[in-house]
């Protein structure tokens, strides 16, 4: 039997699309074995409960089976027990930590066959992009670029004291959806923009200066057309920024805001879960920090 916890994230940061993710402290945890009466799923916490009814649609043993079947283990049983705290559809990485928890986990059950390189790579294609994947695998706050279908990051130091607030609002929205209003093409000017942003992003992270995150988490290209599928969106900004959030920005591809602060973090919440109230949406207040760890194998 293996078992692994894996992280939950946080991607983009505003100006990064598809280039930062930053692990969160919360996780899905999950345990595999060989089976002999078939493939079964017990499926605990935070998800669709129709998972454990449709195993066909269920991540972590969609990813088991891929890596089974690269390694010539085709149609093998398994019985999985997922213990799940990550919100499904709202922005926080559900989808990448399930994949890498069913990966890694085969992986080892049929004796690491493969390289975490591998297992990294064929989690990228899967996903679809990076940005979740790596922080979700490797912890930490990571940048990532591919190269001829090869993945390659850099994990840096988590900054000092943050504290991550999100509102997570009680609807849910596809990635595919959120990522079907994106412009195929931008100007110059706002190339040059993000580029400028994501790097004070970044350097002001590094160097635990909070001073200017509202301007360095501000995406005015990307964020602009996503923002229109979240009701109050303006508004949980702006409430947010009132009550002392440093920086402020939609989660991943939404529908969760998340705030970054050192302080404040309950009155930041609250402020936010007003304002979504505001709008006629019910939300969830998480208040989190950064996760050193990435995948970690507990058996």
């Amino acid at each position: 039997m293996v078992k692994v916890k894996v992280p939950a994230t946080t991607a983009n940061l505003g100006p990064g699309l598809d280039t930062l993710g930053m692990a969160l402290s919360l996780y899905l945890t999950v345990e595999m074995d060989f089976s002999s009466r078939g493939t079964v799923i017990n499926f605990i916490g935070t998800g669709n409960d129709e998972l454990k009814d449709h195993p066909e649609n269920n991540l972590v043993l969609q990813a088991a089976w891929l890596i089974m079947d690269k390694a010539g283990l085709k149609n093998t049983d398994l019985e999985l027990t997922i213990y799940n705290e990550i919100p499904v559809g709202k922005g926080l990485g559900s989808s990448a930590s399930a994949i890498v928890a069913g990966m890694f986990a085969a992986n080892r059950l049929i004796g690491n066959k493969f390289t975490d390189e591998q297992l990294l790579d064929w989690a990228v294609a899967m996903e679809g992009h990076a940005d979740n994947i790596v922080p979700a695998a490797a912890g930490g706050l990571c940048t990532v670029l591919l190269q001829d279908k090869s993945v390659f990051y850099q994990k840096m130091a988590l900054p000092s004291g943050l504290q991550l607030v999100l509102a997570v609002p009680d609807f849910t929205l596809a990635t595919s959806k959120s990522r079907s209003v994106l412009p195929q093409q931008i100007s110059l000017a706002d190339t040059v923009s993000s580029l400028q942003r994501a790097c004070f992003l970044i350097a002001s992270l590094a160097n635990n200066d909070y001073s200017q995150l509202a301007m360095a988490m501000h995406d005015p290209v990307f964020q602009a057309v996503r923002q229109n599928f979240i009701p109050g969106f303006d508004q949980v900004i702006i409430k947010a920024r009132e009550a002392g959030a440093r920086g402020v920005t939609i989660s991943g591809a939404g529908p969760s805001i998340i705030t970054f602060t050192v302080d404040k973090a309950e009155e930041i919440g609250e402020a936010m879960q007003k304002a979504f109230a505001g709008a006629g949406v019910n939300s969830q207040i998480l208040i989190l920090h950064p996760s050193a760890d990435g995948l970690v194998f507990m058996d």
